[in-house]
């Protein structure tokens, strides 16, 4: 082992994986997770790539599941046959339950099962399960990419029930926003469905009762790669062009592309809306825009179904621009009210702005269905002036409000207030004050109402009513009243 970036594991007897560290001879098994292992012998070297196992075997390396890469005079097994590339030649293995191949792309190599023994040169390949031989060419040149570190699978929208597992730990409700680890399992039950969205851009969107499990998400020199294995149900897939590799596995077909769209099932159905995808696991058939490929069969005509147009639907609900419209919680109020309207699939945080930020509990129960929140319970505040954030994500992208408002819950003080007959006009004086400084004077007689505005003086002058009580009300911006009836 000369060579390792990213996540490997050393056998120590035989049961327990230790990291690895430092360069060592390697005797008993390897296995990667989001990461690559250069080996090196005497006439060449092998790339162990990611969410891959190999052991010893004979002094060479037995390539038990995943994806390699041989250069120069290598010997290697898999799956029970001898594989000898010949000087300055370059192969590919992949050995997985839905098929496995060798792929020759420079030079010769000598394929030896039992008593039977093949001869493969650049183009050509060999199912190693069934011996067939046919014409090869790459389309997913992924150990020719320098690997640069972890990439992230993200939950991008759930909607009913949608759960995550990781290893041996409980399974839980899986959260816009939570991170999918290395063998993380999605799970969607019924009427269910969740989306992934990758490093370099593209999602994945699990439909009703499936199961995705994470393989490895890598940043390389070109994009990244991504792996993945269906184990059941049904996914739909947006791939970017120019972002790099992407491989979707079933326990039954494999899938290669470079940026498309297409729908594979775990029964192993394959669907391409756009682009070409490649199914390395039925000797590289290509399977174009407008055909579908079922197991075992030649592609044909592309056949909607409702599970087709439901994904298309969606597709078009997920392109819609982001919108994000506050209100309730501007200028001056008495009680902190909060309200926002979005799309729907959209999750809304709040929260006051200040030395420490303070996050505020905003309705959640079937609101990314519909867009609509607000504010579950207001926070106890004492009065004063607060900035607030709004924050709406969607799909992986956020659109961002700020805003500012006064919480002010102190009524208006009025004093040396007075009413005046002239002749037959009533003038009322006083004097208010508030922190607002800009108050509303209602004075209300059985002659009628005026109503005025002031930030400090209180001037009216009105008809004189002939009888009864004089009622003033002062308000402040924030709706407090003080009430005064003068005779």
């Amino acid at each position: 082992m000369q060579q390792v970036a990213g996540q490997a594991e050393v056998l120590e007897g035989t049961r327990v994986w230790r990291p690895f560290a430092g360069q060592t001879a390697l005797s008993t098994a390897l296995r990667t997770g989001t990461g690559r292992v250069v080996l090196t012998g005497k006439g060449g070297r092998v790339i162990v790539g990611s969410a891959s196992r190999l052991r010893v075997y004979s002094e060479e390396t037995d390539f038990q599941d995943g994806q390699f890469f041989m250069e120069g005079a290598v010997g290697a097994f898999a799956l029970g046959s001898h594989v000898v590339l010949e000087t300055g030649g370059r192969a590919r293995v992949d050995v997985a339950a839905s098929g496995s191949r060798v792929a020759v792309l420079v030079g010769s190599l000598r394929l030896s099962s039992g008593s039977k023994t093949a001869t493969l040169s650049a183009g050509q390949q060999i199912n190693l399960k069934t011996g067939q031989v046919s014409a090869f060419k790459e389309t997913d040149p992924w150990y020719d990419a320098q690997f640069a570190g972890t990439g992230a699978a993200t939950v991008e929208a759930v909607r009913g029930p949608v759960s995550v597992r990781a290893g041996s730990q409980p399974a839980q409700d899986a959260k816009v926003g939570l991170s999918l680890d290395e063998n993380a399992v999605l799970s969607t039950g019924s009427a269910a469905w969740a989306e992934v969205g990758f490093t370099g851009g593209g999602y994945l969107r699990l439909t009703e009762q499936s199961e995705l499990r994470v393989l490895a998400i890598e940043k390389t020199s070109r994009g990244r790669e991504v792996l993945l294995q269906l184990t059941k149900g049904s996914a739909w897939n947006v791939v970017q062009k120019g972002q790099g590799g992407y491989k979707l596995s079933t326990p039954v077909v494999s899938t290669a592309v470079r940026g498309t769209k297409f729908r594979v099932d775990a029964a192993g159905l394959v669907k391409v809306m756009e682009g070409q995808v490649d199914v390395p696991s039925s000797d590289d058939a290509a399977v174009s825009a407008g055909e579908q490929k079922p197991l075992g069969q030649a592609p044909q005509t592309l056949q909607l179904d409702d599970l087709d147009r439901f994904n298309i639907a969606q597709d078009s609900a997920r392109a819609r621009p982001m919108t994000l419209t506050v209100s309730g919680a501007a200028g001056w109020v008495s009680q902190m009210q909060l309200a926002a309207k979005t799309l729907p699939d959209t999750v809304v945080s709040a929260a006051l702005v200040g030395p420490q930020d303070q996050a505020l509990p905003l309705t959640t129960e079937g609101q990314t269905a519909t867009g609509e929140y607000r504010l579950a319970a207001a926070p106890n505040l004492p009065e004063g002036r607060y900035g607030l954030k709004v924050e709406a994500t969607r799909y992986g992208k956020t659109l961002a409000w700020q805003g500012q408002f006064t919480l002010d819950r102190t009524p208006p003080k009025v004093t040396f207030l007075k009413a005046e007959e002239r002749g037959q006009l009533l003038f009322i004086t006083g004097q208010a004050s508030d922190a607002s400084k800009r108050l509303t004077v209602t004075v209300t007689t059985q002659g009628g109402q005026r109503v005025t505005h002031t930030s400090g003086e209180i001037r009216v002058l009105m008809p004189k009513p002939k009888a009864g009580q004089v009622q003033i009300q002062v308000q402040d911006e924030a709706g407090n009243q003080t009430n005064v009836t003068l005779p």
